[in-house]
């Protein structure tokens, strides 16, 4: 049965250093690659930091800007990678954004569908929900605040979604408290729609002085998590299996998404 392996990156971001943060998902990829990892995910707003006060925009990047310096990393490492950014368009106007460039060449950019209420105001909210092809797996892309909306998964679901990935940059209180939080909702994500769900915070005290506590963690398909999660900065590796898939959505009583009533 095929199987993908995820590199989850709980890594820091810079404000005033975007040539850092490119160092960095160098880094991460580097050895990723030794770990035999397929999929390297950074946290959202990777390549240009989080904050939501003023100079944000002076810290876009155009897609075909973080494009280019996406694929300095997989042309290096031959790995795919999700990088995310402030995304700013020929109108001026800003996402946020995370894209997936694949070792092939494709790529895909997801813009963030519903915004915590502090980035309301700095961003617009996207419209889509792109999927990509990998390694024989459909995936998805949600960030942070999108995770508490079920009927975004659930839409990706039944689009034929295996995978969601949900990067965060996600500040305030501890690892242990932010596990806790995404214990609450993150399984029923998974659980309910029968797919894997995987999710990494950014971490690090940046320069408007925002704490992200260090998370990376994944559920498989019946809302279970893989193993302990990784509580530090660094990577967290997950082997994605079509076993556990098949394992859910072979069996009438384990997979719901088939008897849902679309007609309500």
């Amino acid at each position: 049965m095929e199987s993908l392996r995820l590199a989850l990156a709980s890594v820091s971001a810079s404000l005033a250093d975007p040539h850092a943060n490119v160092q960095t998902m160098h880094q991460v990829c580097r050895k990723a690659r030794e770990a035999r990892a397929d999929l390297v995910v950074l946290p959202e707003l990777s390549l240009t930091g989080y904050a939501n006060a003023s100079g944000a925009a002076n810290r876009a990047l155009t897609e075909e800007q973080a494009l280019d310096l996406i694929e300095g990393a997989v042309d290096a490492f031959g790995v795919g990678i999700l990088a995310g950014y402030a995304e700013k368009n020929a109108a001026g106007e800003m996402y946020a954004s995370h894209t997936a460039l694949l070792p092939d060449g494709g790529h895909t950019t997801y813009r963030k569908l519903h915004l915590a209420p502090p980035e309301k105001g700095l961003y617009r909210p996207g419209t889509d929900l792109p999927l990509f092809a990998f390694k024989g797996f459909t995936i998805g892309m949600m960030l942070c605040y999108d995770a508490h909306f079920p009927l975004a998964f659930h839409r990706m679901a039944q689009d034929s979604a295996d995978l969601i990935i949900v990067p965060h940059a996600s500040p305030r209180g501890t690892s242990e408290k932010k596990y806790d939080s995404w214990m609450r909702h993150l399984p029923a994500r998974a659980f309910d729609n029968g797919l894997w769900v995987a999710a990494v915070n950014q971490c690090g005290t940046n320069e408007a002085n925002l704490s992200f506590p260090p998370l990376a963690l994944a559920f498989d398909p019946s809302g279970h998590l893989t193993g302990p999660p990784r509580l530090t900065e660094g990577l967290h590796l997950v082997t994605i299996s079509q076993k556990k898939l098949t394992d859910v959505r072979s069996h009438p009583m384990r997979y719901f998404l088939p008897n849902t009533r679309n007609d309500l």
